[in-house]
């Protein structure tokens, strides 16, 4: 045997080990693609199961949305109607402030005598309205 086929001989073994590298690495690589590919099989099921639910999801978003917008619509004039009461309130009670001012200002102004004629002129009003509330009560009472 030559130095030559020594030399073919050295590289169709080194030819022959590499071919068997190359198949077992093509293999392993096979089978990380198989399973790649399994993996991304199961990922679009589950992608298209989780839009069919995203679908529905909006839907009933859609819907809800929908119903609150028109109860909503229906709960516009309830609301306004609260305003207007609160600014009737408002309206009352200032012109309540408006009245005690102005009555305090003309208690302010009366000099004792008046006062006194004032205070006795409520005081018998008072003793009327007491005198007709018992009397009507008093006849309530006897029927």
């Amino acid at each position: 045997m030559t130095i030559g086929e020594l030399a073919g001989l050295i590289a169709a073994i080194a030819f022959v080990i590499l071919v068997i590298f190359a198949c077992i690495s093509l293999s392993h690589v096979s089978k990380v693609l198989k399973e790649t590919n399994d993996s991304v099989k199961v990922l679009s099921d589950d992608v298209d199961t989780l839009s069919k639910e995203t679908e529905k999801l909006l839907s009933n978003t859609n819907s809800l949305l929908a119903d609150l917008n028109k109860k909503s619509v229906k709960l516009d004039p309830a609301v306004q109607a609260v305003a207007d009461v609160g600014q009737s309130v408002s309206n009352v009670n200032e012109a309540v402030n408006n009245f005690v001012e102005r009555h305090e200002e003309r208690q302010n102004k009366l000099s004792g005598f008046s006062k006194m004629a004032t205070q006795a002129v409520v005081m018998g009003a008072w003793r009327k309205f007491r005198q007709h509330r018992q009397a009507k009560k008093a006849k309530e009472m006897d029927e």
